[in-house]
């Protein structure tokens, strides 16, 4: 009977991200993580909704497509590399690393001739969220309460996939100087969890139990349907101001799951439990804003950009709940409203139809249940060359970190992005 019940507890237990933080609730992760799409963009901080003057547009805000004058093909990857260290506060520290090349979005503006104003049309694929990240963590379990608690953890946390979205959209100029413009965005994408945990009673506190190892796949399928509006106002030469409003969006998660379980007793005696099953539930996005300004001075050689984005991920639902211990306001107990920051600056060397970017970018974790130090912080590098007025290549660079803590674990995240974007124009 003992057997049994510690058989049980370890499949309760060994559960969620890190085994040792069982006791904490687990993050949604399709909630936030941004990436950002387009190297342009990017190497400026994803300062552009006062801009928006290419094909991410699409994505940005979908107003700035008719200020494009010629027919645009544009494509765009990205390179990611995400370096974990972990830690028990009194143990050594777990580096990991998982690079990932991807691509970041594909797709085409094409603009109509009109007596005034213009009017363009655009569709594509746009990559804005990923989700390829590892982690680990070795080390004796320090706290108490737990399962784990004087064991020798060893366990390895991998993430991979992402979510894009296939966008239809239009502009129009209604004045000389204001536009306005419109997305229809079909989500869709996919992430995968395989977490692998052991634990060893390295130094008998317990009679029975030898050790245990817990294997465990979750594979996740997302898709929905939402939109997006946008206005862009250029109130002078020098001064252009972008607004954005993005829909509520319910996306559909098909999840399957896997886990293994096997108990090893001082004894010899193993106990094994294999287990899979299927569920399929919705998560409702809520409403985003953002604004965004642009200065363009010395006769638009120098573009100063500023953006702010509010969503308040407390108004977040799931429907039903993907499990019996999630209750209804979830949501509201553990995230939080965030105010995403985007900071860029661009510089156009006379002569050579070249331009240097920086930028800073800020992706407020909405997540409460941890204790985070610095947020997610980027600073951005960047640098575009425009060959006969028809090719444009741009290259960003990225580069962010952060500190997550959670009951006795230590999780510091460091994470170099590369963007880099090619367009036609004819």
């Amino acid at each position: 009977m003992r057997r049994t019940i510690y058989h049980v507890f370890v499949c309760l237990f060994a559960i969620g991200l890190f085994a040792v933080t069982s006791t904490a609730q687990i993050e949604e992760m399709a909630i936030g993580n941004t990436f950002g799409v387009g190297a342009r963009t990017m190497g400026m901080g994803g300062a552009t909704l006062g801009i928006s003057d290419d094909f991410t547009a699409l994505y940005w805000n979908p107003a700035g497509m008719a200020q494009i004058q010629k027919f645009e093909f544009f494509t765009s990857f990205s390179h990611n590399t995400a370096n974990t260290d972990s830690f028990f506060s009194s143990d050594e520290v777990t580096g990991t690393s998982r690079t990932q090349l991807r691509p970041n979005a594909i797709g085409f503006i094409y603009p109509f001739y009109t007596q005034q104003g213009g009017f363009a049309v655009g569709f594509g694929y746009n990559r804005p969220q990923n989700f390829d990240y590892q982690t680990a963590i070795q080390g004796i379990d320090s706290s108490s309460g737990n399962l784990y608690s004087g064991l020798l953890v060893d366990e390895v946390n991998r993430n991979s996939g992402g979510l894009g979205i296939w966008s239809f959209g239009g502009s129009i100029y209604i004045t000389e100087s204001i536009l306005i413009g419109g997305a229809v965005d079909f989500w869709n994408g996919n992430s995968i969890n395989e977490l692998e945990t052991s634990a060893v009673d390295a130094f008998n506190i317990d009679n029975d139990i030898s050790r245990f190892r817990f294997d465990d796949e979750i594979d996740r399928v997302y898709s929905g349907v939402g939109g997006k509006i946008g206005v862009l106002v250029n109130f002078t030469e020098t001064i252009s101001l972008g607004v954005t409003l993005v829909s509520p969006t319910e996306l559909t998660v098909e999840e399957l799951w896997n886990e293994y379980t096997v108990v090893s007793y001082d004894d010899g005696e193993e106990v094994t439990d294999p287990n899979e099953g299927s569920t399929s539930y919705d998560i409702e996005r809520p409403f985003e804003i953002g604004t965004g300004v642009a200065l363009k001075l010395l006769n638009q050689q120098l573009i100063l950009a500023g953006d702010i984005q509010l969503t308040d991920w407390r108004q977040t639902r799931y429907d039903p709940a993907p499990a019996e211990d999630i209750t209804h306001d979830y949501f509201e107990e553990t995230y939080s409203l965030t105010l995403q920051s985007r900071l860029g600056i661009e510089f156009r060397i006379p002569g050579i139809d070249t331009h240097i970017r920086a930028g800073y970018f800020r992706d407020t974790i909405p997540f409460t249940e941890t204790d985070v130090e610095n947020e997610r912080d980027y600073l951005t590098l960047g640098i575009g060359k425009i060959f006969e007025e028809t090719l444009k290549f741009d290259l960003a660079y990225m580069y962010g970190n952060w500190r997550q803590y959670s009951n006795e674990l230590t999780r510091k995240e460091n994470n170099h992005r590369v963007f880099v974007s090619g367009a036609y124009r004819f």
